[in-house]
């Protein structure tokens, strides 16, 4: 793929993006509601900017007045006997506001929530203040986070008028959707129950993903104690440290690495004294090998050059293998001259490591598995699911090249601009089709280690969200895929490979629980 270079009218709407979203629908095509059941569709996102206007999925400038538009009056479509009424609201007080004065009015049957944007957490306005039927949903790559934290909670907690179902194709959240049609002569738990059949239904069972060869990849690890004892006295530095102390101690008593802070301004000065000569190369060399580079310059670049070499000076005066940033932080503050994304991909090339959002969990678990595995790399994302498909799609706008080490093959990549806020430069990189994929993460508080497995079967490369969308077929019960959120964060990290039976055994050795998310 050739090179695209700057281009202008860049705030216009991808022709990606418009495929995913609903298509318009024809007002001669929706009935008269006059004897509808009503039910409230609330979307939840930063009122009252209909177009976005601060980083967070999907990304700044995104308009969310198609989307709501075109999703009510599919859902006034397609299902004749309900009404769908649409309210925007951006957090929980705004959404207990509006139940309690349904509850008082006595017209409003059900609610349907999509999450728009992350963490606005107006779903709990309705959960805690009304017994009628309940459906949860998100808009992929948008709402993704605020839907996988607040959801699993509910899950755990179940009530017999809730269900909830997320879907890259809208018309099979509307399937779902139809269960509404009950509340007519039935209850809110007769909802549930017909909600739930309809989800399960769509669930595809779990065999082998259709025409994609399924690459036989049994990773060959090195024991336990081996990996422990590559582990032991490793460190890992922590640009500006947000995390609780104590998960340092068990850190460093269960795997022997040790966590050390240090300031923005180190990274920082130590960029901007790199040698410039080396920068300018080190920029050439991204952007020689890079398949595609949009929307940003090559003083972006090379800006981003330079926070590498001031991020690989602070790893060796520390005696650090890894590095893990408060990016967003940094970057929105003014604290970091560039972003790291680019940095932290080279620094895995080298047998290095950098890690984004200053994530100790998420790096130590790169640690780990990276030495059991004889020096796989990890890919830390934030997950989004569709369920209508059994799949998960891995996303974040950083990425290993070299998924296999830094003595495997180097995969392609693009440079764009990070996503949320688009500024900067990220990179988008592509895994190979096949491969299967065992995904982790540490939870030191409680001890324990959540595993599912898959097979890649695509890179996304949808304009919303982050850059690097690595899409898997889930192995295992699918069904279970919406619970673990609450307990081990959004964050995950994904190995190119099987090797789910040397994670139980490293498990078993370090006295922690295997969570099986799937």
């Amino acid at each position: 793929m050739a090179k695209l270079g700057i281009i202008a009218g860049m705030g216009a709407i991808s022709p990606d993006l418009l495929a995913m979203l609903p298509p318009p629908v024809s007002p001669d095509l929706i009935p008269d509601k006059k004897d509808a059941i009503k039910v409230r569709l609330i979307f939840a996102y930063h009122t009252p900017h209909d177009i976005q206007s601060q980083p967070d999925w999907p990304n700044v400038g995104y308009d969310f007045r198609p989307v709501m538009k075109n999703m009510t009056d599919t859902l006034n479509w397609q299902i004749p006997g309900v009404e769908f009424i649409p309210t925007p609201s951006n957090g929980r007080d705004h959404t207990k506001g509006i139940v309690l004065a349904d509850e008082k009015a006595g017209e409003i049957k059900g609610y349907m929530v999509v999450q728009l944007n992350c963490w606005n957490n107006c779903i709990s306005g309705v959960w805690e203040n009304t017994r009628k039927a309940m459906f949860y949903t998100t808009l992929p790559y948008a709402g993704d986070g605020g839907w996988l934290r607040h959801n699993s909670f509910i899950m755990t907690h179940l009530k017999p008028h809730y269900a909830s179902f997320a879907a890259f194709d809208f018309s099979q959240v509307v399937k779902v959707a139809k269960a509404f049609e009950v509340l007519k002569d039935g209850t809110a738990e007769d909802f549930q129950k017909k909600a739930f059949e309809y989800r399960n239904a769509l669930i595809p069972a779990d065999t082998p993903p259709k025409g994609i060869k399924v690459i036989d990849d049994k990773v060959k690890c090195v024991t336990p104690d081996e990996a422990l004892a590559k582990l032991k006295g490793l460190k890992i530095l922590s640009v500006e440290n947000v995390q609780r102390p104590e998960y340092a101690a068990e850190i460093e008593r269960t795997l022997g690495i040790v966590i050390e802070r240090v300031p923005f301004e180190e990274v920082n000065n130590n960029a901007r004294a790199a040698d410039e000569a080396e920068a300018r190369a080190v920029a050439k060399s991204w952007m020689d090998k890079a398949s595609r580079i949009e929307y940003v310059t090559d003083e972006t670049i090379l800006g981003c050059a330079r926070i590498y070499l001031g991020m690989k000076k602070t790893l060796a005066d520390h005696g650090a293998k890894a590095i893990t940033v408060n990016c967003l932080g940094g970057c929105y503050t003014g604290k970091l001259d560039a972003y790291p994304c680019l940095g932290f991909m080279q620094l895995q090339d080298e047998g290095l490591m950098g890690v984004c959002e200053n994530d100790i969990n998420s790096t130590t678990t790169m640690l780990a598995f990276s030495a059991l595995t004889g020096g796989r790399v990890g890919y830390v994302s934030d997950p989004v699911l569709d369920m209508a498909n059994r799949v998960i799609s891995y996303a974040h706008c950083v990425s290993t090249r070299r998924f296999f080490g830094k003595d495997g093959p180097e995969s392609d990549f693009e440079i764009l601009t990070h996503s949320e806020d688009r500024k900067g430069a990220s990179v988008r990189s592509f895994a190979p089709i096949g491969e299967p994929v065992t995904t982790v993460k540490f939870n030191f508080k409680r001890k324990q280690i959540v595993l599912h497995t898959g097979v890649v079967i695509a890179n996304d490369r949808d304009d919303r969200a982050c850059r690097t969308k690595i899409v898997a077929r889930v192995t295992g019960d699918y069904s279970k895929m919406e619970l673990p959120w609450i307990k081990f964060g959004w964050h995950r990290v994904t190995f190119m490979g099987d090797f789910r039976s040397d994670v139980e055994a490293f498990a078993k050795r370090i006295g922690y629980e295997v969570v099986y998310e799937s």
